[in-house]
């Protein structure tokens, strides 16, 4: 059976553990940091990426800092040059960061704050198919709808696809799920921390086991 592995980091690192981050990142990583406006985004975004290239050097016994992607249009990265021979997905969300590593099957994972003050009903009406707008509509509708989200989510990264079209396409039911988007995707929830929602996809129809680690 398939597997894919998954990890969690927090982004509130050391200040010092900062510069040998930011060291292993390319050059097109360097100029995406330097857009970031706010300091605690340009944060995130070098811890998320610095423990990508952790962890896919380790799996790949690559220098991380010689990895190197590319992107399809719509943005998905994927491995490119002299490294390459696993599947990899980043996401992050406030200060947590999910990277989920897939030996051969293209993956997406989705990690999704739970925000109470969103107005979750309206969002579910406007991208969300109507059967799922009703149960968002319902009881504990802000954990229902960032529980889909996480799923549509990661569905489109594993697809490499526009996120519209994947907020429209159904992924609720017991999970595991199986959808259509162009092909069979197979999506699993995750354990996340308390007030988040997770989800990985992979492609494809065939079950794969999930294993999560807590990245210190």
């Amino acid at each position: 059976m398939d597997a894919v592995d998954v990890w969690l980091a927090d982004a509130r690192v050391p200040d010092d553990a900062l510069p040998a981050m930011f060291a292993v990142l390319d050059e097109q990583e360097r100029r995406r940091h330097a857009s970031i406006v706010h300091a605690i985004d340009r944060r995130r975004f070098v811890v998320a990426h610095a423990v990508t290239r952790r962890l896919v050097g380790a799996a790949l016994d690559a220098p991380p800092h010689e990895l190197r992607w590319a992107h399809n249009p719509n943005g998905k990265p994927s491995l490119t040059g002299p490294y390459t021979g696993v599947e990899v997905n980043l996401s992050h969300s406030g200060d947590l960061v999910m990277v989920a590593v897939s030996a051969r099957r293209p993956v997406g994972v989705d990690l999704q704050r739970v925000v109470p003050t969103l107005d979750c009903a309206a969002m579910a009406r406007r991208f969300y198919p109507s059967t799922e707008a009703a149960e968002v509509a319902g009881d504990g509708g802000h954990e229902r709808f960032a529980e889909l989200w996480a799923r549509k989510e990661s569905l489109v990264k594993a697809a490499g696809a526009r996120l519209t079209r994947g907020l429209a396409t159904p992924v609720a039911g017991a999970a595991p799920v199986v959808v259509e988007h162009d092909g069979p995707f197979r999506i699993e929830d995750l354990t996340a921390p308390a007030g988040f929602r997770a989800a990985v996809a992979l492609a494809g129809d065939a079950p794969f086991t999930v294993t999560q680690h807590e990245l210190r």
